[in-house]
């Protein structure tokens, strides 16, 4: 019995001593499992879901595999979620106080108030309303397996390290930028959490990925593999162009902080009984009678629960002088029947019928740099314009007829001509 013992014990040495040998000949050998469980996951979202790759209904350990979902369990996966991004923020691991309550919208708007879901209703209510909210974390889990092995390709005698390749897990959630770092409001307008699950949402035109790098085609398949499955991107910069807080609420200052930033937008309306309204727009604010917008103009409420109200071309409208047609901020598909109504005095925003009193107004630029630089030319020069129309020189009989010198006259100075 004890020689059959060490039979068994010297048979394992000998496979695992025979392993290391052929790993060391071969590194590329260790990967062939990577490949392998690609090509059951791929197989087995065919065979389920008629997807000729990884599917989201591969994975159910949320649902402890089973055909329902429950609350806590869709709030777990949300958590986890949130807390991967923010770990992997740009500017370092970040946290805020606002989360659960942005995870509860999104649970409230999923669920309607039921406490369970079928895992096929709720992967669809997940591909309309957040259909990047699984990239993130099937980007996380490759990234784990793939790292994994990076001490076996740097062996490899035929593989040369790629300098420009990230060390890191990149996610696409966006970058605030503000005017001033050092002051804090109480109650921001955009919390954090809510840029994370607005990146889940968004089209990739307002987050704009840069990719770092491609699969290389001269090398072993394992590394392709992955390649196709990583897309790593960096996260875009939101520039903040309009805070009603800080530069006053009213269609004149909405003009005058929004106009000629030629870059997508995102508006956002927060009104009283905690109402919070996203308008996307594909291109620079203008007036117009018309209804304009691309294809990825897009719609959203955040609070007090989290969906994609609509999407599509030609669904937004700003009218504030042309007469005879309506006047204010409008947003939906149907120009009868838009989806937001904003009246010319922003003192009121409409969703659905249901007025509610405008409290605050953020734009931000999701566009390049660029954009932000080519509005900031233009604004410089239209302050010249004015300045070199204020200097100009007028005549003793200009002067009589000008409208300040009656103005000047009813206020009681005095004023003095020359012949």
């Amino acid at each position: 019995m004890g020689n059959h013992n060490s039979f068994n014990l010297n048979h394992k040495d000998q496979l695992h001593s025979a392993r290391i040998n052929s790993l060391n000949k071969d590194p590329t050998l260790g990967m062939l499992p990577m490949e392998k469980l690609g090509k059951l996951l791929i197989q087995k979202s065919l065979e389920e879901d008629s997807i000729n790759g990884i599917g989201c209904g591969v994975f159910k350990m949320y649902a402890d595999g089973k055909e329902e979902i429950d609350q806590d369990q869709f709030r777990d996966l949300l958590i986890a979620v949130y807390k991967l991004a923010m770990d992997h923020y740009p500017e370092g691991p970040q946290s805020c106080r606002y989360i659960f309550k942005t995870v509860q919208s999104v649970v409230d708007s999923a669920f309607h108030k039921k406490l369970t879901l079928k895992v096929g209703y709720l992967t669809n209510w997940i591909l309309q309303h957040c259909p990047r909210l699984i990239v993130l974390l099937h980007r996380y889990i490759v990234h784990i397996l793939s790292t994994g092995y990076r001490s076996v390709i740097e062996k490899c005698p035929y593989s040369k390290p790629n300098e420009n390749e990230p060390n890191d897990l990149e996610l696409t959630t966006p970058v605030l930028e503000q005017e001033n770092l050092f002051k804090t409001e109480k109650n921001p307008l955009l919390p954090l959490s809510q840029v994370w699950i607005l990146s889940t949402t968004l089209p990739a035109l307002y987050t704009q990925p840069i990719l770092h790098s491609k699969p290389t085609p001269n090398c072993f398949n394992t590394q392709n593999f992955l390649s196709k499955f990583l897309d790593f991107s960096c996260p875009s910069h939101w520039t903040l162009l309009y805070n009603s807080n800080q530069h006053g609420i009213g269609s004149n200052r909405f003009l005058h902080h929004v106009l000629s930033y030629r870059g997508p937008t995102l508006t956002f309306l927060r009104g009283d009984e905690g109402v919070l309204f996203c308008m996307g727009g594909t291109s620079e604010w203008r007036e117009s009678h018309q209804y304009w917008g691309g294809d990825d103009t897009i719609i959203l409420q955040l609070l007090p629960t989290y969906k994609v109200i609509n999407r599509g071309p030609k669904s937004m409208y700003l009218n504030t002088s042309i007469r005879g047609y309506p006047k204010g901020i409008r947003a939906g598909n149907d120009p009868r029947k838009p989806s937001i109504e904003v009246d010319d005095s922003f003192q009121h925003v409409t969703h659905c019928g249901i007025p509610y009193k405008l409290e605050s107004v953020e734009v931000w630029g999701c566009g390049s740099p660029k954009n932000r630089e080519v509005q900031l030319d233009i604004k410089n020069w239209q302050i010249k314009e004015a300045e070199k129309t204020r200097k100009l020189k007028m005549t003793s009989k200009e002067w009589l007829d000008h409208p300040d010198r009656y103005l000047l006259e009813l206020a009681g100075r005095q004023t003095y001509s020359t012949s």
